[in-house]
């Protein structure tokens, strides 16, 4: 597999993300409390609480969220592929060689190939 295509970043990211780093996971749960959250006023105690401990200040955190969620995911993925290929457990259609949509999933997504048992 020579090519990282969109659906490999998506799986991988999604899949695999044991293999991020701490100031990956860090960077990541800071995107998802701001998305979450955002300025919300009147939150909960534990809410306010969980959106405490998981919001940085560090720029070495939030300079990887600088190109946005999308290069964000990207670059993690690409990195994880990079380091850990030969780890990742990759479910490939026997036919077209492309990743499947879930690691249990039977069915190509791109040439609709099925290697159901």
């Amino acid at each position: 597999m020579k090519e990282i295509y969109p659906e490999l970043i998506e799986y991988i990211f999604k899949y695999y993300s044991e293999y991020m780093t701490n100031n990956e996971k860090k960077a990541y749960n800071h995107y998802l409390i701001n998305k979450k959250f955002g300025d919300r006023e009147n939150l909960h105690p534990k809410l306010i609480e969980l959106k405490e401990r998981n919001l940085t200040n560090n720029l070495e955190i939030l300079n990887l969220l600088n190109g946005g969620i999308d290069d964000f995911i990207k670059n993690v993925a690409i990195r994880i592929f990079n380091e850990n290929k030969e780890n990742l457990k990759l479910n490939l259609c026997p036919k077209c060689s492309k990743v499947a949509r879930t690691p249990e999933a039977k069915q190509c997504r791109f040439c609709c190939y099925s290697w159901r048992e």
